[in-house]
């Protein structure tokens, strides 16, 4: 597996086939976030750029928190705003498994965002951490 330096690793995706065996992505994007206490409301917990050429989707994301929350999943398709809620209905983690992809009928156009956010102001104390994976085709 390769992985490219900074805070986005790309994948090649012929280095993991067996896992998206028959999907439509040339490639992935692994963003792992870093633990936050206490994010206010609507801060973005994990973001990727989607390149010049291509188009992305939401494949996994990533939920640790000390307490219950909500999340959004941001970005924007055919030049509108589109929006997903997912819940952390308690403390611990919990994984949202999209595979093949949350928005492949409605993808991230390119030189966009997919973002996911905090929905509620977190309490003092409690930390935050989220991670995304992202097919782009």
């Amino acid at each position: 597996m390769r992985l490219v330096s900074g805070p986005v690793a790309r994948i090649a995706i012929q280095d993991i086939t067996g896992i998206f065996f028959g999907y439509p992505y040339k490639s992935v994007a692994f963003v792992r976030g870093s633990y936050v206490s206490g994010p206010a409301e609507g801060t973005i917990r994990a973001r990727d750029t989607v390149p010049a050429g291509y188009r992305g989707a939401v494949v996994v994301v990533l939920l640790d928190a000390t307490e219950p929350n909500y999340f959004d999943i941001e970005w924007v398709s055919g030049g509108a705003a589109r929006t997903y809620r997912v819940r952390l209905p308690s403390d611990g983690v919990l994984v949202y498994d999209f595979r093949p992809g949350l928005n492949l009928d409605a993808p991230a156009d390119e030189n966009t965002e997919i973002r996911v956010k905090n929905v509620n102001v977190a309490m003092v104390g409690t930390a935050y951490k989220v991670d995304l994976l992202v097919g782009l085709w």
